[in-house]
């Protein structure tokens, strides 16, 4: 008798249809309140934007420190919220682009909750073919990454924001060309105030490459003991000066967000132990030229 109510019960629920998966949350959609805005500063070019009014406005910054398609994203406001400590975002420049997740960190801009990216990124994700080759690349090698066209560029009219938000938010951009451009023209200028030929540049044979694997610049025994007895992490952007002989003259920090000790372990660890092979202009001769990257200090 319990044998076969213990069967029917299974019957039963093996029977039943499964429940509907529950419809993804509709996007709070923010306009811009205020027009694009350059900022020219000494180590990098910032293009900012507001979106949304009062309780909803939000902060879209877009940080560039050298000539690239890549930009570092800070996105700021009450309603970017999070709980979530780290891990990855789900961010869309739509509607045409494809989503990409990219590494955050919960911060704050002023007052304002923030969602600070640790990494670099771009309108569009690499292809899935870019993206094997840079999985399968030694560690000094460089993948060639195909450049993001203008009407690609001009075709963007929103950027998305999922994960980790429990609502997603939607920032009415429009089309990104002309905001992108402008962030070129102020790249242009910030290489000028380098010392940098950026003419040659732009015909460079090869670009400044390390010697070895920039991951053994810094070692564990570089975290500040300050910052480490209070559990405190860092993300640091530097650059270097480089000479034509390879050899870094001089450590410049692009953006941090913790306190000086972390900026000083970074340069201090890099001139001591990043090494390079020089850039080449077009006709292969060497040139002075520079090198970035970021470090990430964090505890397990």
């Amino acid at each position: 008798m319990a044998k076969s109510f213990v069967a029917s019960l299974l019957f039963v629920a093996l029977g039943m249809p499964a429940p509907a998966a529950a419809a993804a949350p509709a996007p709070l959609i923010l306009k811009p309140t205020s027009a694009w805005q350059v900022d020219y500063a000494d180590e990098r070019c910032r293009l900012g934007r507001q979106f949304g009014e009062g309780k909803q406005t939000v902060l879209l910054f877009m940080d560039r420190f050298g000539p690239s398609e890549y930009f570092r994203l800070t996105i700021a406001g009450q309603v970017v919220k999070t709980f979530v400590e780290k891990g990855d975002a789900d961010i869309q420049f739509g509607p045409t682009e494809e989503e990409q997740q990219l590494a955050f960190l919960k911060g704050n801009l002023g007052k304002e909750p923030a969602l600070v990216f640790s990494g670099s990124a771009r309108i569009a994700p690499p292809s899935a073919a870019e993206l094997l080759a840079i999985k399968n690349r030694g560690k000094t090698e460089w993948v060639v990454i195909q450049p993001i066209s203008e009407d690609r560029q001009k075709a963007v009219r929103h950027l998305r924001v999922g994960k980790p938000l429990r609502k997603p938010v939607m920032l009415e951009t429009g089309s990104m060309r002309a905001p992108l451009a402008a962030l070129d023209t102020c790249i242009d200028n910030l290489l000028t105030s380098w010392g940098v030929d950026v003419e040659r540049h732009k015909t460079l044979s090869r670009t400044v490459t390390p010697l070895k694997s920039p991951d053994k610049w810094i070692m564990p025994s570089d975290y500040p003991n300050e910052m480490l007895s209070a559990g405190q992490p860092a993300l640091v952007s530097f650059r270097l000066s480089i000479g034509p002989d390879g050899v870094p003259a001089a450590c410049h920090i692009q953006a941090t967000t913790r306190p000086k000790e972390f900026d000083n372990a970074v340069c201090k660890s890099v001139m001591r132990r990043a090494r390079f092979s020089p850039a080449l202009d077009a006709q292969g001769q060497p040139l002075a030229s520079y090198y970035q990257n970021n470090v990430y200090f964090a505890l397990p």
